[in-house]
């Protein structure tokens, strides 16, 4: 039995991938002269995911300049809202057809992830999913960021389910070790990635949101 899901945010709740590292790149080249390609991902990932802490951390190390964090942020989270809505990013409908599938099987659901609190509530709000997570953690919520499983602990936790019977959905290397640091059983899910292959270090990896259901994730909890 399924005791608990908790879901990463970007690039799995939301087609939000592309347009962060757009935002990210514009603020980084505009304001601070930085090119982001220039700037290794300690992920290996271009920098389409993790948290804006370890992105500047990497700026702070590979060009030498230090950026105030919660400036930056400010300013991350104000354009890729508009960014956001500019595409008109909304929510996929069978995203919505299985979290009603979880909520009629009364699982509790929570997301986790490296965005700020704003920018999390920006998303939702664009998306309509406020009103489906019991529990909604983000990098204000914990000290230490994916791929360290504070973040996975905590939504877990609060949810009150055991860590081996929790399903994580997650999309990038630094989430996927994170939820198996914590012990829960990871999903990978490329919807919105334009490599389409199983993701390493997953029980299984769904290209789209149709073919996930509460039955087939059941067999994964033992």
């Amino acid at each position: 039995m399924i005791e608990a899901v908790v879901f990463d945010m970007d690039g799995v709740l939301i087609d939000s991938v592309a347009s962060a590292y757009r935002v990210k790149s514009k603020i980084l080249k505009e304001d601070y002269n930085i090119d982001i390609e220039s700037v290794p991902d300690p992920h290996d990932e271009a920098h389409k995911g993790g948290s804006l802490t370890n992105l500047l951390k990497a700026v702070h190390k590979n060009a030498g300049v230090r950026i105030d964090e919660d400036e930056f942020i400010d300013k991350v989270v104000t354009k890729m809202y508009d960014d956001l809505k500019e595409n008109y990013i909304k929510a996929d409908p069978d995203l919505l057809d299985f979290l009603r599938d979880l909520k009629n099987h009364h699982v509790p659901i929570a997301v986790a992830t490296s965005a700020t609190r704003q920018s999390t509530d920006n998303k939702l709000r664009i998306l309509g999913l406020s009103d489906f997570f019991d529990e909604i953690i983000t990098a204000n919520d914990v000290k230490e960021h994916k791929p360290h499983p504070e973040s996975y602990l905590t939504a877990i936790q609060r949810l009150g389910a055991s860590l081996t019977k929790s399903i994580v959905f997650e999309d990038s290397a630094a989430g996927i070790q994170a939820a198996n640091a914590a012990g829960a059983v990871v999903v990978g899910i490329t919807k919105y990635n334009i490599d389409k292959t199983a993701l390493a270090g997953t029980a299984v990896t769904f290209d789209d949101w149709k073919n996930v259901n509460y039955d087939i994730l059941e067999s994964l909890v033992v």
